[in-house]
Formats: structure tokens, sequence, C-alpha cells
């Protein structure tokens, strides 16, 4: 005779609300390594161009396609890993990975090596979105989980600014010297020293890593399933299919979110370069300061009104905030980038695009979360990556400069192939979340009910 199940015993109490954010800073604190590694490339455009003789598609292709595509494939092998070993070792050990890999991007003396290396960062990165998004739900209750994942989330837009703002302090200073010789290593010109600057310094965030503590696995809805790999993934794709509406909204609406925010991540500077004759150091420090003041601020204003949202009632806060605070975005951004008459008026416009489209940034990976299983949430977290990286990181940067290269084939028209990709993805992205809001409450309440009973 089969014995009974025994009971699940109870869950421990949450942890020490102090510590809880602490895990949180470390892990903001990677998020920003891991931008500022993989966006430096934007702020060098020029140099890079001229050096290694490309065009606009092929620059787009080396900010794309080797980052996102490797950086999606590694996140699912890598999921099913943080679902069930150490998620904190994974981490340190992908930090430690994407680090060198950054440096080695200046190593690359033509477009395939660098496009190689750009492969490897990306790897490497692919460790902690997954992972960070399973800690975090471990370490916070649901209604607190939106701002924690908003000030994880803004480590991104931080990222982002600072590899402009650095990148343009960096690259200034390392021009005044010209091409440079580094030992072992030969001539190496400022933008290569520039990559070999940034990424190795990031290999001490390992041992802030490494300070964190594996936290206690919360929300697991009890499976006959056993627990290996196949197993795994066959259940998680049932409960995909459970909630198939709720998913196919939320994921297709902040995707192409993504895929816009990396059109102009990668392109911006040298919109502002060739439209008003600026220099790329002037134009990426002060877009790097409008990505660091008002993409952060946006992040965690989201997670604010989300809160209010939901302490006003609304159950669906996390999309309904997202949705009211992106849909002015497409008018404002033609605006940016077709009407702007100074250098000024468009470093003054990008601001409230920045902080309307950082609004969702943190609220996307919490509204997955909150409607997965805790052994499910680290690969919900790496199918969010895999999309948003094969369609929003390698497709929004590649749009442009096939736009600029192969549709207007004139290099001046940045501004209108940008204009075009926010009016054209951001109302569709709002209207998905418009239709998915009944959706993910009915989600949200299955959910619910299986764990009271589980």
């Amino acid at each position: 005779m089969q014995a009974p199940p025994t009971a699940r015993p109870p869950e421990p109490s949450w942890p020490n609300p102090a510590y809880a954010w602490y895990v949180v800073i470390i892990l903001f604190i990677a998020s920003i390594v891991s931008f500022l590694d993989r966006q430096i490339i934007a702020i060098m455009v020029s140099d890079i161009k001229a050096d290694l003789g490309l065009n606009d598609f092929e620059i787009g292709l080396l900010q794309g396609p080797p980052f996102g595509i490797f950086y999606a494939l590694m996140s699912v092998p890598i999921a099913l890993a943080a679902d069930q070993l150490n998620r904190r070792n994974i981490i340190a050990l992908g930090v430690t990975f994407w680090s060198l890999a950054t440096a080695a991007c200046g190593l690359a003396g033509n477009f395939v090596h660098l496009f190689v290396a750009r492969i490897t960062v990306g790897v490497g990165e692919a460790t902690l979105g997954p992972s960070a998004y399973s800690i975090i739900s471990d370490y916070f209750p649901r209604q607190k989980l939106a701002m924690a994942m908003s000030v994880f989330t803004m480590g991104n837009l931080t990222g982002i600014g600072l590899a402009l703002m650095l990148g343009a302090t960096l690259l200034g200073a390392i021009n005044t010297v010209g091409i440079t010789e580094v030992w072992l290593l030969g001539e190496v010109r400022p933008w290569q020293l520039a990559f070999i600057c940034v990424g190795l310094p990031g290999l001490l965030l390992t041992v802030l890593i490494l300070t964190i503590r594996e936290p206690f696995r919360r929300g697991r809805i009890r499976s006959e399933e056993a627990v290996g790999g196949a197993a795994q993934m066959g259940e998680f794709f049932r409960h995909l299919r459970s909630h198939g509406r709720t998913f196919t909204h939320i994921l297709v609406a902040f995707t192409t979110m993504v895929l816009v925010a990396y059109a102009n991540f990668g392109w911006v500077v040298q919109h502002l370069v060739r439209e008003f004759g600026t220099t790329q150091i002037h134009a990426g420090y002060w877009y790097g300061v409008v990505l660091l003041i008002c993409g952060t601020s946006g992040t965690f204003f989201g997670g604010w009104f989300a809160g209010y949202l939901a302490r006003r009632g609304h159950a669906d806060a996390m999309l309904r905030a997202s949705l009211i605070c992106t849909a002015p975005l497409g008018p404002v951004a033609a605006l940016t980038f077709l009407w702007s008459p100074t250098l000024d008026w468009a470093v003054f416009l990008l601001g409230p695009c920045q902080f309307m489209g950082a609004v969702p940034a943190g609220l996307a990976g919490a509204s997955l979360l909150s409607i997965t299983p805790n052994q499910m949430r680290a690969k919900i977290g790496a199918l969010y990556v895999f999309l948003s990286s094969v369609v929003g990181i390698s497709l929004g940067s590649t749009m442009v400069g096939f736009l600029t290269t192969y549709v207007f084939r004139n290099e001046q028209m940045l501004g209108e192939a940008l204009a075009l990709i926010n009016c054209i993805g951001i109302p569709f992205g709002v209207i998905l979340l418009i239709l998915g809001l009944k959706h993910y409450r009915a989600s949200l309440a299955r959910i619910e009910a299986q764990t009271a009973s589980a």
C-alpha cells in the first residue's frame, strides 16, 4: 500500500526587510555592471565604424544579435539550473565570465572578432536575470514585489546611463593619448582600451555577490511529477498553456517595448551627432544624464504607482500602471525625433520619453512572477529574457541600421527610423496590455487559490 503524502511543513516567516533590501541593492549593482558592459559599445560607434570599416547595419548587428541571441539561448539551461541549484553561485560565476568577456572585446581587430566577443558577453550576462528574479521573489511578499523588482530593474537604466556618461568621459580622456602601448597586448586603440578598462573592474562585483544568502524557496505548488529536467519543462509548459492568453498578452506587449527601448539605446547618441553636429562624447554624456535621471526615476515611479493602484483595489495594478504611463510615449517620441530644432530641445524632450518608457521595466518581471509558482519562476524569467533578447535586443538596434542603410538609403535619416519604430511599437504594446487586463486578473485569482490549497 502506498503511504499517504506527508503534509508540507509551514513556510518560515519572511526575511528581515533590511536584509531583503540589501540583497536587492547588491543585485541592483550587478544589473548596473551588466548593462554598463553591454551598452558601452553605443558610445564608440563612430570610432569602431572608422577603424573596422563598417556601415550602420553592421554596427546594428554588433549591438544586437550576437549579444541578444546567445543571451537568450543560454537563459534556458541557466533557468533550469536556477530553479534547482544555488542561485547566488550561478550569478557569481556569470559576473566573472562576462567581465572577462567585456575586456576581451578590447582585443578585437575586425568585425568577426568583435562579434564573437559580444557573444561571450551575452552568455555570461544570461545568468543574472532569471536567477535574480527568482531570488527576489523569495525575499518579498507579492504586495511588495513590484517595488523590489522595480529597484532591481532600475539598474538597467542606471547601467546604460553610466555606460554613456562614463564611456564618454573615459573615451575623451583616452582619445587625448591616442593609440597606447599595453604590456602583452601591443598597440591598443582608444575604443579597445575603453572596453578593457570597463570590463576588468567588474571582477570585484563577484565578492559582493558572495555575501548574499540563498533564500528559502516559497510558493511551491505540489506536483506529482518527478523533478527531472524533462518533467520540469513539461510542468512549466502546462502552466503556460493553462494561462495562455495572459502570458501571450504580457510577453508580447513587454517584448515589443523592449525592442523600442533598445532601438533608442543603440542609436540616440548617433542621431544627436548626425542631426546637430555635436561630438559623440558630448551627445553620449547628455543622453547618459537623461537616462540616469529620467530612466531610473521612471522605473522607480512605476513600482510606486503600481503599489498605489494595488492599494486602491486594482488587482491588475502592474499592467494598468504600465499602460497608463506608456500610452503618451509614441507622440512624444515622434516630436523628439522629427521636430526638435536644436540639440537642447532634443535632450529636453528625451527626458519624458525615457521616463515613460522606463515605467514598465520592473513591472514586466513582477507581473510574470505574480502568476507563476516558485518552482517555475526562474524559467518564466528566462522565457521573458529569451523573447525580449531575441526580439527586443537583437532586432531593436538592427532594425534601425537596416532602415537607414537599405530602406531610406541615407544614414542621416536616423531620426525618421527611430520615430517609425517608436510610433508603431509603443501603441501596439499598449493595446495588448489593455486587452490582457481581464485575463491577468483571472490568472491571479487562480494562482492564489492553488497556492492556498497546496
